[in-house]
């Protein structure tokens, strides 16, 4: 298959599941506390989506390399769909767990399929594939914000909260419709599984991409509190100095794709690196959140640069018949640090300062610089 057509026809799906993704951190924290759960369930829902992401990527890998990505990838879009329906009439903290854990189930499941899909289509230009799926995602959040501007004018959160993941489950319907007609298998279907061995490269990938995640969800998991508790500012200022970024990302990432492709990757992580230093260790200091905004979008630049150069260089040289599970180790790690980040960001924003993630997370980056610049001559290259 033509890899730009297998590219291509993800797109629809991707929009369509990933609506409400971008604006969930903030809506979720919003709808279950007008539910009247206490500050523990609210954070709770988050640490589980987190170990459930851990726990599937040990085996999601493994099937999508047994039966085939397509099979896996229309069974993620199924749990999308489950999990909005869930969202949809929950009105109780069990069914609001049950819906994000479905919604956890759902993200291993696609993440993985469409990455061993990449890996399957592509020889060259690993990084700009990666970046053409994350502007997939990257629009459909977009389109979610908008949405999210209509639906939810209502003087009823809860009631605005059903009918926008009402609207998510029959657009995740239609994403499974269409997936099962013109979505093709890239992968031939084989029995012979070999054992998932890696070499000295791709587990220090492994180990950057954990580094990494703990430092860039250091921040994100305050991201929110700390606007509000800096800025004094309302949920539509916020949403509003902020679509700036979703704006600008729903339509570079291929292009940040390609430059990490034509660039080099020993040079990107560098660059990447020293803007995510140079941003971090400035974002504390603004005294107005419009230009945080400005500077915060460098920063979610950079990000998305390093991350599809990590990921293109992984899937580099990998064996057809442990894809799959190679790229569920890599995602692994990326979650473990998701779970060790919050924590860290959260403590030391509580019990230090509200600032003191912005330098733990500059420190971080630092540390990562370093680590590239002994390691970059032959690992990264």
């Amino acid at each position: 298959m033509n890899s730009n057509l297998g590219l291509d026809r993800l797109s629809l799906p991707l929009l369509l599941i990933s609506l409400p993704i971008t604006v969930m951190s903030v809506l979720l924290p919003m709808y279950t506390s007008a539910l009247g759960l206490n500050a523990l369930q609210v954070t709770g829902l988050f640490s589980v989506f987190s170990f459930i992401l851990v726990i599937m990527r040990l085996f999601i890998g493994r099937i999508t390399d047994r039966i085939g990505r397509k099979p896996v990838f229309i069974s993620g879009l199924l749990f999308y769909a489950l999990s909005y329906f869930i969202y949809t009439i929950g009105r109780t903290i069990s069914l609001i767990y049950i819906g994000r854990s479905l919604q956890a189930i759902a993200a291993a499941s696609v993440n993985i399929s469409i990455y061993s899909m990449i890996a399957d289509l592509n020889i060259k230009g690993n990084a700009h594939s990666f970046g053409k799926i994350n502007g997939y995602y990257d629009k459909g959040g977009l389109l979610g914000i908008i949405l999210c501007f209509f639906v939810l004018y209502t003087p009823s959160l809860v009631d605005g909260w059903s009918r926008l993941f009402a609207i998510c489950t029959f657009l995740a319907i239609l994403s499974i419709t269409y997936s099962l007609i013109f979505l093709h298998e890239t992968k031939p279907l084989s029995r012979n599984i070999s054992k998932v061995s890696l070499n000295d490269n791709k587990n220090l990938l492994r180990i950057f991409s954990l580094i990494f995640s703990i430092f860039t969800s250091t921040v994100s998991a305050i991201f929110v509190l700390y606007l509000q508790s800096r800025f004094n500012s309302d949920l539509l200022e916020i949403g509003i100095a902020f679509l700036f970024p979703n704006l600008i990302l729903a339509f570079a990432s291929p292009r940040l794709g390609r430059i990490s492709d034509n660039i080099g990757s020993k040079k990107v992580f560098s660059v990447s690196l020293i803007m995510l230093i140079i941003s971090m260790f400035v974002l504390p200091f603004m005294d107005n959140i419009y230009l945080f905004g400005a500077i915060w979008t460098i920063y979610i630049i950079a990000i998305t640069l390093l991350d599809v150069t990590l990921m293109g260089v992984y899937v580099e040289d990998l064996k057809e018949e442990i894809r799959g599970a190679a790229i569920g180790k890599l995602t692994m790690a990326s979650n473990i640090g998701s779970i060790i980040g919050p924590v860290i960001g959260g403590l030391a924003f509580q019990i230090i300062n509200i600032k003191a993630p912005f330098i733990i997370s500059t420190i971080g980056f630092v540390l990562m610089l370093i680590m590239i610049i002994y390691y970059g001559r032959h690992q990264f290259n």
